[in-house]
């Protein structure tokens, strides 16, 4: 078997065994070499302008999942997930992407495998489509819509769905390595973000997808 059927046949394997698990076997550690190969492995998800506008908090502690469960879960089933979880894995969005783009700029510098033309075009074309500002994201909409039938012209997201939808492709490689290392996850949405932003301390320039 050659490398690419060999790499996509233990891919498939591991998407397949991805479930929801619906009940997590409380009081069990993840070792600590365990987690940081899958937040290694997160940290190679693609993201818009290789941006990475996002981050993770990694909750361990029994005492601030207890807290969590109680205060900013919705239901009974992610409650109880949440306390018998060996760590829940809270996603983070930027909400000023823009302020990364300085970094990035000088390490795509640092790295010299962009082509010129790209270190160009990556500012102007970068702050054009991640929509910050409600007008500016409306004018930006509004010019797209009558330019499209003229040529070709991008989407125009608001900051929020751009920078969620970045980090939702960091969750699904998150679990994906964690599925890996035979680990059960569950991706859980029912829960007030500004409670979880409040528990964990989170600033006002995150979202909690």
């Amino acid at each position: 078997m050659n490398m690419s059927k060999s790499l996509s046949s233990a891919f498939l394997q591991i998407a397949k065994a991805r479930k929801s698990c619906h009940r997590f076997q409380p009081n069990l550690e993840i070792p600590q070499e365990t987690l940081k190969d899958i937040l290694d492995a997160t940290l190679t998800a693609p993201s818009g302008f290789n941006l990475q506008p996002s981050q993770i908090i990694v909750v361990r502690d029994q005492q601030i999942k207890k807290k969590l469960a109680q205060t900013t879960m919705l239901g009974p089933g992610n409650v109880y997930r949440t306390i018998d979880s060996s760590a829940v894995a809270v996603f983070l969005s930027d909400l000023e992407p823009h302020k990364r783009l300085p970094r990035i700029i000088e390490l795509e510098k640092e790295s010299n495998m962009r082509t010129k033309q790209y270190m160009v075009n990556l500012p102007i074309a970068s702050t054009f489509l991640m929509g910050e500002g409600t007008v500016a994201t409306w004018m930006k909409q509004a010019a797209t819509h009558i330019m499209s039938p003229i040529q070709p012209m991008p989407s125009i997201d608001s900051v929020q769905s751009w920078s969620f939808k970045n980090t939702s492709l960091a969750a699904q490689t998150f679990v994906l390595s964690a599925t890996s290392h035979g680990l059960a996850t569950c991706l859980m949405e029912g829960y007030d973000d500004r409670r979880v932003k409040e528990v964990l301390r989170i600033p006002d320039r995150y979202g909690v997808p």
